[in-house]
């Protein structure tokens, strides 16, 4: 249970630092997408299933957040989460490089589903304005791979965010 506490209070900290920090260290209209992010790492260390439950939780959580296009990031996060849960079992977990190329690419399929989305919605898009953004969105959130997927990668394989097995309650 307090595995869940955390995890919900780092999904906490994503959104509180999405609308400040992130807001301040934003290049034009490009900043990370933390909570995508976050929803990758809990994908990479769950199941499939539970990742796409967890995605969908969060993106439902995130649209309530935002308050426009109601539903775009509780379809977008399970998809992702079922992609990366898919890849994981592929791809080597450890290996920094590979998580950054991996976070690379499903950040810019997630943010193409998300201009798609919008573009389905109603939203008038350019593709001379969203391909650097999506690009962008993509490239902040692989540099920041080296600097919060190893200490939570560890932090979910042995750490606070290790899931317990039912004999060892």
């Amino acid at each position: 249970m307090l595995r869940y506490l955390w995890m919900f209070l780092i999904w906490c900290a994503c959104l509180i630092l999405t609308g400040t920090l992130f807001e301040t260290l934003a290049w034009g209209a490009v900043k990370p997408d933390i909570i995508m992010l976050w929803t990758i790492y809990i994908a990479l260390h769950h199941t499939p299933a539970s990742g796409a439950v967890c995605g969908f939780i969060s993106g439902l959580l995130f649209d309530f957040y935002l308050g426009r296009y109601f539903g775009v990031y509780a379809v977008v996060l399970p998809l992702i989460s079922l992609l990366s849960g898919i890849l994981q079992k592929k791809w080597y977990r450890e290996n920094i490089p590979l998580m950054i190329m991996m976070v690379f690419l499903l950040t810019a399929a997630g943010q193409c589903a998300v201009a798609a989305l919008n573009l389905a919605g109603g939203a008038v898009l350019y593709l001379r304005d969203v391909l650097p953004l999506i690009a962008g969105i993509a490239f902040y959130n692989a540099l920041l791979t080296p600097l919060t997927y190893p200490w939570l990668h560890k932090a979910f394989t042995g750490g606070f965010l290790r899931q317990k097995l039912k004999w060892e309650d």
